[in-house]
């Protein structure tokens, strides 16, 4: 240990490195030989607790104190001593300017200087905080810099995080379609994002505060400070209500719903929420209400209808095969209007396919060149497609059974069309049958009072309010139905 110098009390480890340091091999010679000047210097870094650094001569001889060697890394303690262009070759550029202005009497300061350092063997970007002054001998001339170094890459890295990690929120909070807002604990608010104002047609200063109510439908202004009362004390907020479109001039249906923001103990410090558009959700949601009470209404009716058809066909019939047959025939047939009005929001049933499609379940489509349709184009209503589909399959029925298709030269004419009248437009349908033969034993259940004849005579003027007139001859068969047309029963061109 050299006990020619007399370091102050406080100088650390480095001030025993320092002191047994073989300062004899540096340019600096001998510690005995150092000038006053270098050792009040070396004296005032070794005692600091700052990172600082003292080149000395030409060469900037590097003496440094406790807290710079921390920031030396892996070079501590070979830094000691030793040139600051080879101690630190990988800034040997900035370092000679360093060492060029200080021993020019001038000083330097950076501010988060990026550098690249190989403390541990690999290169290391960093960021410091540097200030170089120079320090002066006896005679008043510039010897050496001494260097303040603080490392700030800590810092300027957290800040860079974060800068993207508000850059991200930023980015997902004027992303998404809700409307985004931060409020503090009372629930006013203190931000509100870019969508709530272009939907609100609010600024970001009109919404703070309590400003936002004014954007909500006054009918719901109490539910939403009622929310807010209820939140303060649960911790959770979530509540329906009505939000103005500005740019519509209407109010929409909103949830709100926000997440409370936490210190560390727990406590609410503020709250971040979202306004999401549930109107298009709301007003489907009445509507399936409406469906389903509509379908409720519907299938009641059905029921009704198959009740009085087994009513009808067992009354005709009697228990017993041919009432099986019959009942089930008269099921398909209720069975394939109920299919036709299932696609009859993109397939409007028109009186044409309502014909085709019982003669079709008849096989009638065999016997085309006896089958002759004729009218125009006649959009039914769906009220009005069940009891006609009935009746329709009757006639197609007995023409199967007992009319037209039962002699080699039957033939079946089906005509419509459509005129005006007192009480408006009507749709007049005239079913034909020519070349029957008439055998007692084949007489239709139609001529005896049974269910077809029931739904065309009966039914038909009750539901439909139609004029029906069935008239069977030795050869022929006229069965005319005459029934209004109402406003959603359209009218097309001839099919």
């Amino acid at each position: 240990m050299n006990e020619a110098w007399p370091l102050p009390a406080g100088c650390g480890e480095l001030g025993d490195l320092v002191r047994n340091h073989d300062w004899a091999q540096t340019p600096l010679g001998p510690i005995t030989g150092w000038p006053q000047c270098l050792i009040f210097a070396v004296s005032t870094v070794l005692l600091s607790p700052v990172p600082i650094v003292l080149l000395w001569g030409e060469d900037g001889i590097m003496i440094y104190n406790d807290a710079y060697s921390g920031f030396a890394g892996g070079r501590h303690p070979q830094l000691l001593g030793s040139k600051v262009r080879e101690g630190w070759p990988e800034v040997a550029d900035f370092n000679d300017n360093v060492m060029r202005v200080g021993l020019a009497g001038g000083t330097l300061s950076y501010r988060d200087q990026e550098l690249t350092l190989h403390r541990y063997g690999r290169p290391e970007q960093v960021w410091m905080n540097l200030d170089y002054s120079p320090v002066f001998d006896a005679g008043g001339q510039p010897a050496g810099v001494i260097a303040i170094v603080v490392e700030s890459t800590e810092r300027v890295l957290t800040e860079r995080r974060l800068r993207a990690s508000e850059a991200r929120f930023r980015t997902l909070t004027e992303g998404i379609p809700q409307l985004v807002w931060r409020a503090a604990l009372d629930g006013s608010c203190i931000w509100s994002s870019p969508q709530w104002q272009a939907y609100t047609g609010q600024t970001d200063v009109t919404s703070l505060g309590w400003g936002w109510l004014q954007a909500v439908h006054p009918d719901d202004w109490a539910t939403a400070q009622a929310a807010w009362r209820e939140a303060a004390e649960t911790g959770h907020l979530s509540y329906e209500h009505r939000l103005c479109n500005a740019p519509e001039s209407r109010h929409c249906w909103f949830q709100t719903r926000a997440a409370a923001v936490r210190d560390a103990q727990g406590r609410i410090v503020e709250w971040l929420g979202t306004s999401t558009d549930i109107d298009d959700l709301r007003q489907l949601q009445e509507r399936q209400q409406v469906m389903v009470a509509e379908l409720q209404h519907r299938t009641r009716n059905l029921l009704g209808v198959v009740r009085s058809i087994a009513k009808q066909t067992m009354a005709q019939t009697g228990p017993g095969e041919t009432f099986r047959e019959r009942f089930n025939d008269r099921l398909s047939a209720l069975s394939r209007v109920q299919g036709l009005l299932s696609r009859s929001d993109q397939e409007p049933i028109t009186l044409r396919a309502l014909i085709e499609t019982e003669l079709a379940a008849l096989d009638a489509p065999t016997m085309q060149g006896r089958i002759r349709l004729d009218g125009p184009v006649v959009r039914l209503r769906k009220a009005t497609v069940q009891t006609f589909a009935l009746a329709l399959h009757e006639l197609a029925t007995n023409a199967l059974k007992y009319g037209a298709f039962t002699t080699p030269h039957g033939r079946l004419s089906v005509t419509w069309r459509t005129c005006a009248s007192e009480d408006g437009p009507r749709l007049l349908v005239e079913w034909v049958e020519e070349g029957l033969v008439r055998e007692r034993e084949l007489e239709c259940p139609v001529t005896r009072g049974g269910f077809g004849r029931e739904l065309i005579e009966r039914a038909l003027p009750y539901a439909l309010k139609a004029k029906t007139r069935y008239e069977l001859g030795e050869t022929a068969l006229h069965c005319a139905i005459d029934l209004p047309l109402p406003a959603g029963e359209a009218i097309g061109s001839h099919a």
